[in-house]
């Protein structure tokens, strides 16, 4: 197998550190407390979407990976956001959304390095004419 049909670490890691914040995300929800079925949807709609983009990125579809991107993204604004009201009420949910958030930012910056970035070139698909 040539080296760029080969997964970079980079990438493979940083699809891992998102299963991990995945995995911490429903951790934080639990000691949260808050259990609506409108919260427990979204948590589980948000889990199978971001299951779905690993599931794309994996793949070589490079969009995802800017989705990916954004999601990451809009959990960092909202955990700056509402850090010290969320404390407040659930210091150890909060704690834990921060290592998530954390470990989120690394796998950013892996879904992006060098290797990552020549292997979605690699796999871009041919444009039909």
């Amino acid at each position: 197998m040539p080296a760029l049909e080969r997964r970079p670490t980079d990438l493979l890691n940083a699809l891992r550190l998102v299963v991990f914040c995945v995995g911490i995300e429903g951790l934080g929800y639990a000691f949260s407390g808050s259990y609506s079925v409108g919260s427990v949807v979204g948590v589980l709609l948000g889990t199978v979407l971001v299951y779905g983009l690993l599931r794309l990125v994996h793949r070589g579809v490079n969009w995802a990976r800017f989705v990916l991107a954004g999601v990451i993204g809009l959990g960092l604004l909202s955990s700056l956001l509402s850090f010290s009201t969320a404390y407040r009420l659930h210091p150890g949910a909060t704690v834990i959304d921060l290592i998530s958030t954390l470990f989120s930012l690394i796998a950013l910056w892996l879904l992006f390095t060098t290797q990552s970035n020549a292997w979605f070139r690699a796999h871009r698909a041919p444009r039909i004419k």
